[in-house]
């Protein structure tokens, strides 16, 4: 195993506790093929860390142990397994749930979603990729698998210069899985990222112990989720609202297997379209795709947000809640809170900050790690007027 020396930048980065490193922050940097093992010293030769490389990146290495440990099969094993029972004291009962989050489980990288006894693997650098048999065998060692599905169409991957493909192992297509107490069919092979956003857990949760006997709007609802607990929670009826046509059979098919399709009707539309004709609803969630998914499309990105809080806002009751969500990691929380603001203002309205929400706990936010804290979601009451 190559070593590379930090300089004081570099160091200063390391104990710290941050996982990624750039050329700037070494002292030496030998040659180093993409995805290769190194080790991580200061110029007086201390051991750092272990981490993959990847010159061809401008994130160069990723750390992934403070050890100076062997990068083996039993070392992913250990790995998955103690974030295993961590999430099982987080869902007691559950089956379902991401087991690794990538830097915010200093695997950076690496994502692990665990549907019963499928695992839906994402390997967005050349380093993850380079380790993908060990990866593999420590799944399958670490738990009575009966499918494995290597999702790498992230785009991400040919900043790394890696291909894009989809590897299955023992899935014929889609499969029922169990989430609170909901069913709900996941695609891997064909849907969106690993075929189930598990990372709304909990503001699913919250957002339906509001709207009991409300008319409720989901838009951008892909497979449902939203509406479903929804519905399941009391609502008296659930407008589901998205443009894709693949998206709405999905969360139709869920709707009938959980016996909630008589509350949920489904509406194949642009959102600011259906929002012209939409009536007055009680509750409303808005969770929108990444509409800033580079730095540089930060404003364009903004005002699409605002554009979209806007006319949502305005087709609450008196008194509503409104749900608004980002899951662009540049649109930070008081960004998001202050369009909010600034909507509710432009349409005469005054808005109540009842809670935030955050990506759900199996995803955890990795504190030396802003870049780990992506989803954000404000509940808000809707007044119409003062008091």
């Amino acid at each position: 195993m190559k070593t590379a020396v930090l300089n004081p930048k570099g160091v200063k980065k390391i104990l710290s506790r941050r996982l990624w490193l750039e050329k700037a922050d070494f002292l030496k940097l030998p040659e180093l093929a993409p995805g290769e093992l190194g080790r991580l010293t200061s110029k007086e030769g201390h051991f750092l860390a272990i981490a993959y490389f990847n010159p061809k990146s401008r994130i160069v290495a990723r750390l992934l142990s403070f050890q100076d440990e062997e990068i083996s099969q039993e070392f992913f094993v250990k790995r998955f397994k103690k974030t295993f029972r961590d999430r099982q004291k987080l869902y007691p009962g559950e089956t379902c749930f991401r087991l690794i989050h990538g830097e915010g489980d200093l695997l950076p990288g690496l994502t692990v979603d665990l549907f019963e006894k499928i695992a839906v693997v994402q390997l967005a650098t050349a380093g993850m990729e380079s380790l993908k048999g060990l990866i593999r065998d420590a799944l399958k060692e670490a738990f009575p698998l009966e499918g494995l599905v290597f999702k790498n169409d992230l785009p991400v991957r040919k900043d790394e210069g890696l291909s894009i493909y989809v590897e299955n192992e023992g899935i014929e297509g889609p499969f029922w899985a169990k989430i609170d107490g909901l069913y709900f069919l996941i695609d891997p092979i064909a849907g969106q990222k690993t075929g189930f956003f598990l990372d709304q857990r909990e503001n699913r949760r919250k957002f339906a112990s509001y709207v009991k006997e409300s008319l409720v709007f989901d838009l951008f609802c892909y497979s449902g989720a939203f509406s479903l607990y929804a519905a399941r929670d009391g609502a008296q009826k659930v407008l589901a609202v998205d443009r894709s046509s693949q998206a709405l059979a999905l969360a139709e098919e869920n709707a009938r297997r959980n016996g909630l399709a008589g509350k949920i009707t489904f509406i194949q539309d642009d959102i600011e379209n259906f929002l012209q004709y939409a009536p007055k609803a009680r509750a409303i969630v808005l969770d929108p795709p990444a509409l800033i998914k580079k730095e540089r499309a930060y404003q364009a990105g903004k005002r699409l947000y605002e554009t979209l809080n806007n006319k949502a806002i305005s087709r609450l009751e008196d008194r509503g809640i409104f749900l608004s969500c980002s899951c662009s990691q540049f649109l930070k929380l008081n960004d998001l809170l202050s369009l909010a603001q600034k909507v509710a203002i432009k349409n005469g309205l005054y808005p109540q900050l009842l809670e935030i929400g955050l990506q759900a706990r199996d995803h955890p936010v990795y504190l030396p790690m802003p870049e780990t804290w992506y989803l954000k979601a404000v509940f808000l009451k809707i007044l119409a007027f003062e008091g």
